[in-house]
């Protein structure tokens, strides 16, 4: 009777048992797939379970910071098909209507954003968890986010946009996306965008927590003050990627253009939206329209995920509370 954990080693031979599963197995298995010890710097691939106040904060949270964030999302949206309005004027273009305007296609990604936000928090922590790498997990984590938040956000994109086509009798509304299709025009641009912005909550707000330490600000408001100026920063990375999300999903003749042809509508828009050029085409600098998109881009990723930091920070404090009492 072989002994399965010493299989394949010299009697004479000691070292640490064998990491088995050859029971029952043909001779052909045991050549092919050999038996390996379980030494003690091997390092396990598990998976942790994200903790439940982390499913609380993205199952709750989410709902909460998009749809009060959705006049800053609508005002980004009138922008990339607007280059000379002032971001004032833009955001009184949204509530145009009235308050409530301000809120148009809001409802449309409430839903999707309990699992957006879950793939933010719990998703995330069990990926880094899992393969030990945050830029890893913010790359995977990104793919999830793009196909749960697709169709409702380019949903709220286009009711937005067609709602300021309606109030001028332009005539220029686009059809709307399906709400079962997590892929169609921009989702690559939206992917970047996402992968882009999450690293601001995840990867740059450790580096400035810990400057935050040096400069010896209190601890209660570092977590929060880190979350904004880290959210700020990536606001600004993804400016230009989220407008030309937004230009892609609100354009009807980028909707029905070839791959060559809309790289090339997306460089074009890029020039004529962020460069001013002189009369024999030299560039003469950048146009204020790109700090306008700046200032509002910054603000709205600064505001959605430092709302969500903190409602992650409140899920995680009152959950320890309870199992304290308990």
């Amino acid at each position: 009777q072989v002994d399965q954990r010493t299989w394949g080693r010299p009697a004479h031979v000691d070292g640490p048992p064998m990491v088995t599963h050859y029971a029952g197995k043909s001779r052909i298995w045991r050549r092919c797939c050999p038996p390996r010890a379980a030494g003690a710097n091997e390092k396990a691939f598990a998976v942790k379970f994200p903790d439940t106040p982390l499913i609380l904060a993205g199952a709750l949270g989410g709902p909460i910071c998009i749809f009060l964030t959705t006049p800053l999302r609508n005002a980004l949206t009138l922008a990339s098909q607007d280059a000379q309005s002032s971001a004032w004027e833009l955001l009184a273009n949204v509530f145009q209507a009235g308050f409530a305007s301000g809120w148009t296609g809001g409802w449309a990604p409430v839903l999707p954003s309990s699992p957006q936000f879950i793939t933010l928090g719990p998703l995330f922590h069990c990926l880094k968890e899992a393969f030990d790498s945050s830029f890893l997990a913010v790359c995977l984590s990104a793919v999830a986010e793009t196909v749960i938040s697709y169709p409702s956000s380019t949903i709220n994109a286009q009711m937005a946009y067609n709602q300021a086509q309606e109030l001028v009798g332009s005539g220029a509304e686009v059809l709307l996306v399906s709400a079962w299709i997590p892929w169609g025009p921009g989702v690559i641009l939206l992917f970047l965008r996402n992968a882009l912005a999450m690293c601001g909550l995840r990867l740059l707000s450790g580096p400035v927590q810990q400057t935050m330490r040096r400069l010896r600000v209190p601890e209660s408001f570092r977590g929060l003050l880190s979350d904004f100026i880290a959210s700020i920063g990536s606001g600004c990375l993804t400016t230009p990627l989220n407008q030309l999300y937004n230009y892609a999903s609100t354009s009807q003749v980028y909707t029905h253009s070839g791959s060559f042809e809309q790289l090339r509508q997306l460089a074009a828009f890029l020039g004529t939206t962020y460069v001013s050029c002189g009369p024999a085409g030299e560039i003469l600098g950048l146009r204020q329209s790109l700090v306008r998109d700046l200032m509002l881009r910054s603000l709205y990723t600064a505001a959605i995920f430092t709302l969500f930091g903190a409602i992650e920070r409140i899920c995680v404090l009152l959950w320890r509370l309870r199992e304290k009492r308990l």
